[in-house]
């Protein structure tokens, strides 16, 4: 898995090649089989592992007696999952640069994963809804607006010529997705 982990980034899914995996990884290509079908599998296996990290940076917002402010949990989980991206660096940028496109099957799954993350994204605008924290909104819509937020700027910062400021990204996404960009009356902006 590291070694495909390091080939894809270094070469692209569809410039990498089973025989790219072997040589990096130092093994035969009997045992690859062993493991998987394809190139194509390994690529799946990756997508599923990046899912792992991702649900597992972020926790559920707790308004229980004793628990940290709401906008504090935010804060760790927004920092969590941007640490995440950057400790899987190679696996966030193959996912957000070559996933899409490589056949009918492989844009359905990755769909699927999308899918998984909106509906997190989703449970917790809903909870926070049903706890007073989040306005009445299109959960659905709103999750597609922040997912979509967050992967470009996860591209952006791990693939950033210049270092980009980890803190400054938390707060920025933070600050985005709590009050947007708008700073006057909301109903100004309508007008």
């Amino acid at each position: 898995m590291s070694a495909s982990r390091k080939v894809f980034s270094e070469l692209g899914y569809h410039a990498a090649s089973v025989a790219d995996i072997l040589s990096a990884a130092g093994m035969a290509r009997g045992t690859f089989y062993l493991y998987f079908p394809s190139k194509r599998a390994v690529f799946e296996a990756l997508l599923d592992e990046m899912f792992v990290h991702i649900a597992q940076a972020v926790r559920r917002v707790s308004t229980e007696v004793g628990a940290e402010p709401p906008l504090e949990q935010m804060y760790w989980n927004v920092r969590r999952l941007v640490d995440a991206v950057e400790t899987h660096r190679e696996l966030t940028v193959i996912l957000l640069r070559e996933a899409g496109g490589i056949d009918a099957d492989f844009d359905r799954k990755l769909d699927r994963f999308y899918d998984r993350i909106c509906a997190l994204i989703q449970s917790g605008l809903v909870d926070g809804q049903a706890r007073g924290l989040v306005r009445r909104c299109d959960v659905r819509l709103v999750s597609y607006l922040v997912l979509g937020s967050l992967k470009e700027a996860m591209l952006r910062f791990l693939a950033a010529e210049q270092p980009m400021d980890r803190e400054e990204l938390v707060r920025e996404i933070l600050t985005y997705v709590l009050h947007g960009i708008f700073t006057g009356p909301a109903d100004a902006a309508t007008r």
